[in-house]
């Protein structure tokens, strides 16, 4: 089956988002489909077509005769990017982030406003809570992916930075091994003010990963339960740092047990963080022949090349 996929996304401000970045860069080099990017950046037509949202439900989408598919990244229930494309096409898809349980109303409401025939979402445990609301429009679980060639790594005896906590901070852990790790004059790089970031530029975070010993990862189910709702999920910061070749430390979301048939971090202790910490960097060699498993193993399977190959299946079902 040939046909023409349209990827549309909103204009840039300026933010540079590497989980949106590395898919769409990914899908554009797929050379068996016709892709064609739209920016979608007409703010008063959007307005318009919010406010009519109500209405909008009785209206009657014209089917355009040309086979072609809109697809989306989206964070949540932003619908507003595919507007006014979806009006005018029956064959609309989405893939969604951040798609928190106390949304799951609005995101489907919107989505059958919108003639969404299927959303592809990042957790596992979101997937089967939306399904739950059995409606007509299918929730499928395609975990996040990574676009490896845009990551590199140094040698391991070269590595300068020997514990890095980057994104979200865990602050129980970080104050239990802050003190011990200072004492012992490791290099540690964390956030010094909440919202700060450790590197300022995409290539300073890129090459601050490669140099990298150990890598902090917790789910936001941990640092952020409030927000998160129980959701416990793989994000992009484990995957870019098993590219890095970084030693993962932290806790271990709930799905990847589903994607990694063996242990792929070192479980957090947090009644003996510290000592735990410094016990892992005297004997970091040990930890090789994990770093390089979990290295093979992102290349095998978990890639974007690879998702979107388990995600255009499902779009090509759907359109039989």
């Amino acid at each position: 089956m040939n046909f023409q996929i349209n990827l549309i996304r909103e204009k840039s401000n300026g933010t540079y988002l590497d989980c949106f970045d590395e898919i769409e860069s990914s899908i554009l080099r797929k050379k068996d489909y016709n892709i064609k990017i739209i920016v979608s950046n007409n703010n008063i037509l959007k307005k318009v077509f919010l406010r009519l949202m109500f209405f909008l439900k009785y209206i009657k989408f014209f089917n355009t005769k040309k086979r072609s598919i809109n697809f989306s990244l989206l964070m949540g229930a932003s619908f507003e990017s595919l507007i006014p494309h979806v009006f005018i096409s029956n064959s609309n898809y989405a893939y969604m982030y951040d798609a928190w349980p106390r949304f799951h109303e609005d995101i489907l409401n919107k989505a059958k406003i919108m003639n969404i025939k299927m959303i592809f979402f990042s957790s596992h445990q979101v997937t089967k809570l939306f399904n739950k609301l059995d409606s007509e429009i299918k929730g499928v679980w395609v975990p996040e992916g990574i676009k490896i060639e845009d990551y590199s790594f140094v040698p391991f005896n070269l590595k300068e930075i020997d514990v890095l906590e980057f994104g979200r901070k865990y602050d129980v852990y970080h104050d239990k091994i802050a003190p011990s790790l200072k004492a012992n004059n490791y290099l540690h790089l964390f956030e010094k003010q909440r919202g700060d970031v450790v590197f300022k530029s995409r290539l300073d975070f890129l090459n601050g990963l490669a140099k990298s010993k150990i890598s902090i990862c917790i789910p936001s189910n941990i640092t952020h339960p409030e927000r998160a709702e129980g959701i416990s999920c793989m994000t992009l910061r484990y995957l870019q740092s098993m590219a890095s070749k970084c030693l993962i430390v932290g806790i271990l979301p709930d799905e990847m047990k589903y994607l990694f048939d063996y242990q792929p971090i070192i479980e957090i202790d947090i009644e003996n963080a510290s000592s735990q910490i410094l016990d892992i960097l005297e004997n970091y060699e040990s930890y090789f022949p994990l770093i390089e498993k979990n290295y093979i193993e992102i290349q095998k399977f978990h890639t974007w090349d690879i998702r979107l190959e388990e995600i255009l299946l499902n779009i090509k079902n759907e359109e039989r």
